[in-house]
């Protein structure tokens, strides 16, 4: 049996004039996300998978530049 693993935007939150999209990657039924994934809106050109915590503003400029 495979356990399905499902990643939904939980918030878009906008860094130094870029927008940043936040999705959560469930397992299972699981209520509660298993990792983040940090990706920008528009060209998916930034992309981030397996973040242990809800990324802050600073987290997501630190990892940008």
């Amino acid at each position: 049996m495979e356990i399905q693993q499902i990643t939904k935007t939980i918030a878009i939150l906008g860094v130094d004039g870029e927008n940043f999209e936040v999705g959560g990657v469930y397992i299972g039924e699981a209520r509660k996300p298993a990792w983040y994934t940090v990706t920008k809106s528009g060209d998916d050109s930034v992309h981030f998978e397996k973040l242990e915590s809800f990324p802050s503003h600073a987290e997501i400029r630190e990892m940008t530049h």
